[in-house]
């Protein structure tokens, strides 16, 4: 005995490409009337990261990650302050010292005069002084650090109410900062 082929049920395709073309319709109009958003230029790397400068978009604090050769975490923590001038202004030509093994311990003691170093117990020192001022902090790390290392420091951060917080991939060595000195805001009571 034979079998009978039986024909495939028929579905109305009709409808189904209209919604599609409305929809693409739809989203193009919306595409070309939102105003083009551009990202961060620090981001894009084509400006210099201001820390700290009056404005609600700018960091008043930085924070640069490096991975040392003796293979702890340093923290350089940069804001608009006399001793992170003078560091910048005094790193600015030193910048080969921190790829440089050898060299790094002798450029790890010259920083500490500028109180810009930190380890892991001074930065959250450092983070539960200035909380109260509602500070905007950047985080800066090389990509080849441990990713958990930024997300301890920002899980601290927002344990103790800092919320405005970014995240940029950098390098000490290529740290290009414009830090301009502010007054502190104090928080209304």
């Amino acid at each position: 005995m034979r079998r009978r082929a039986e024909p495939l049920p028929e579905a109305e395709l009709t409808s189904m490409v209209d919604i599609i073309f409305q929809l693409m319709i739809f989203f193009l109009v919306t595409m070309s009337i939102m105003p083009a958003i551009k990202s961060a230029p620090q981001v894009e790397g084509l400006m210099n990261l201001p820390t700290p400068k009056s404005g609600d978009s700018e960091a008043s604090v930085l924070i640069q990650m490096y991975k040392n050769p003796m293979g702890g975490l340093d923290y350089f923590v940069l804001q608009g302050n006399d001793e992170s001038a003078e560091f910048y202004k005094w790193f600015s030509d030193k910048r080969a010292l921190v790829k440089n093994v050898a060299a790094y311990r002798a450029f790890r003691n010259a920083v500490l005069r500028y109180r810009v170093l930190y380890n892991d117990q001074g930065l959250k020192g450092f983070l539960d002084e200035v909380r109260d001022n509602d500070p905007a902090v950047v985080i800066r790390s090389p990509g080849d650090l441990p990713y958990s290392e930024v997300v301890k420091i920002t899980g601290y951060m927002h344990s103790i109410g800092i919320a405005k917080i970014a995240w940029v991939r950098g390098t000490l060595s290529d740290l290009k900062v414009e830090i301009k000195s502010t007054r502190r805001r104090r928080r209304s009571e």
